[in-house]
């Protein structure tokens, strides 16, 4: 289910946690649903316990999973609503950067072919998944 890659410049922690938010906006992972265990994707993608333990956190900490004492990590009946409410105020991000790259005299065009290509990557790597 994760794969990971240690040469990417992204903590192997933060890897997990975007996969995890991906399969959850993808709905390959369900409200309710079971998280594999922390010692199951630790074997899985061959990386310390602590490593994984440190994604789980994160998510447990914004509300995407829940724990149950004795049965694990689950996916919170909300989490999708939650990662699109966290994407939709990133926008105000994306607005704030379009209005640098206008002063910086970076053409529209190329700020949108540059959106472009992110969603033509994105679509490229689910398709692989």
């Amino acid at each position: 289910m994760y794969t990971t890659d240690n040469l990417s410049g992204v903590p192997v922690y933060e890897q997990i946690v975007r996969q995890t938010e991906a399969f959850i906006l993808a709905g390959i992972l369900q409200p309710e649903a079971p998280m594999p265990s922390v010692r199951a994707v630790a074997t899985e993608i061959a990386a310390n316990p602590n490593t994984v333990q440190k994604a789980y956190t994160n998510l447990l900490g914004r509300g995407i999973l829940y724990a149950v004492p004795g049965k694990g990590s689950f996916i919170s009946p909300d989490a999708k609503e939650k990662l699109r409410a966290e994407l939709e105020k990133k926008l105000e991000g994306v607005e704030q950067m379009a209005a640098q790259f206008a002063g910086a005299g970076i053409a529209k065009q190329e700020v949108l072919d540059a959106v472009e290509r992110g969603y033509e990557s994105a679509h490229i790597r689910s398709l692989r998944e």
